[in-house]
């Protein structure tokens, strides 16, 4: 039996085009136990079970502090750990009620840390608690001087305005209330006032693609990059709309600048494969995948998906069936499902007959 080449590239194309669902993929949850938790608390019947905390991490100039770690503690030392996504936020769920203690701190400049914040998530009614973090610098170290505050050397030497500033922070809280048209006015306006401002190009490139147009968040990523080429969020931005294009060498090009410049962002791995994979450069694709589901075997899972096309490649259809098989285990909602099943079950045919 064959697989019809057509009906599952329609698929691939479909599952590619929303891998636009990384740009909030970066939040990783380190998930502790909560069986000591639980014993400290008596809890209300009228008060949530479970509650979750988020909020903002800001930089000392009140910038979003993207891909920084916030710790969440107990008083008896139980923790989780989270990275804060390409806006700085970060999201604890499934909290008991209860004490807690918050800190972050940045994994690319040692001297960037928050004091100690309490938060009391038992006095909510909502089952949502919201505190904002911000980073400072360390203190001046001996013989005068301190360490820089700042994470790269372009950001270092940004002399962005205050107004300009202002409106980039309200663009983003408009960006994760959904209002997409009101913060890309904001943003714009930052841009305005700032023509250098490539955390705000980038921003605006990511708005851009949300609404589907590529054409106009290429350019903002490309005027980003010539502000800053080292800017990881410009670089994946960059590479996910080469990719949209077809454009894969150029595509895999900016990926793999950007998994050098995060090696730990699921999401620019599982990009990066499948530029890899449309270039016949099978090894590296699959490195690239089989290690954003390390990172992230949830957000990532859509990599099963081009693992199983590489497999099928290589004739090697049990493999193939059984990583679309993963995939379908989570993809509850996919409107795919029943046309991957039946590719499934195509394979596993091909693999009995072998």
């Amino acid at each position: 039996m064959r697989v019809p080449p057509v009906s599952l590239a329609v698929v691939l194309k479909r599952h590619f085009l929303t891998a636009l669902l990384y740009f909030g993929w970066a939040t990783i949850l380190v998930c502790a136990s909560q069986a000591s938790i639980q014993a400290q608390r008596q809890r209300s019947a009228d008060r949530p079970t479970q509650v979750t905390i988020e909020g903002q991490v800001s930089l000392p100039d009140d910038r979003p502090a993207t891909h920084v770690r916030v710790k969440l503690s107990t008083p008896s030392g139980i923790t989780r750990e989270t990275l804060t996504n390409d806006n700085g936020r970060y999201e604890f769920t499934e909290v008991l009620p209860g004490t807690y203690y918050l800190t972050a701190n940045s994994l690319i400049d040692p001297s960037l840390n928050s004091d100690r914040i309490q938060t009391d998530t038992s006095q909510t009614i909502t089952g949502n608690v919201s505190v904002d973090v911000s980073l400072r610098a360390a203190p001046a170290v001996a013989g005068g001087g301190t360490k820089p505050s700042v994470i790269t050397v372009a950001e270092a030497e940004q002399r962005v305005p205050k107004e300009a500033r202002k409106a980039f922070k309200q663009g983003l809280k408009l960006k994760g209330d959904n209002q997409p048209d009101k913060a890309l006015a904001s943003i714009s306006q930052a841009i305005e006032l700032y023509p250098e401002y490539f955390q705000a190009l980038t921003q605006r490139g990511d708005l851009y693609l949300s609404m589907h147009k590529l054409a106009e968040a290429a350019a903002d990523f490309d005027r980003a990059l010539k502000v800053n080429a080292l800017y990881e969020p410009a670089l994946r931005g960059a590479g996910y709309c080469r990719l949209e294009k077809g454009d894969f060498a150029e595509a895999a090009r900016y990926l793999d600048q950007a998994a050098r410049a995060a090696p730990d962002n699921a999401s620019t791995l599982l990009l990066l494969g499948i530029a890899k994979l449309e270039l016949n450069r099978t090894e590296e694709a699959r490195q690239a995948l089989r290690k954003a589901l390390e990172l992230d075997a949830v957000g990532a899972a859509r990599a099963h998906i081009h693992l199983a096309k590489l497999y099928a490649r290589e004739h090697q259809y049990q493999q193939a069936a059984d990583e679309l098989h993963l995939y379908l285990e989570t993809a509850v909602t996919d409107p795919d499902l029943a046309e991957l099943r039946r590719v499934e079950a195509q394979w596993r045919a091909r693999a009995q007959a072998k």
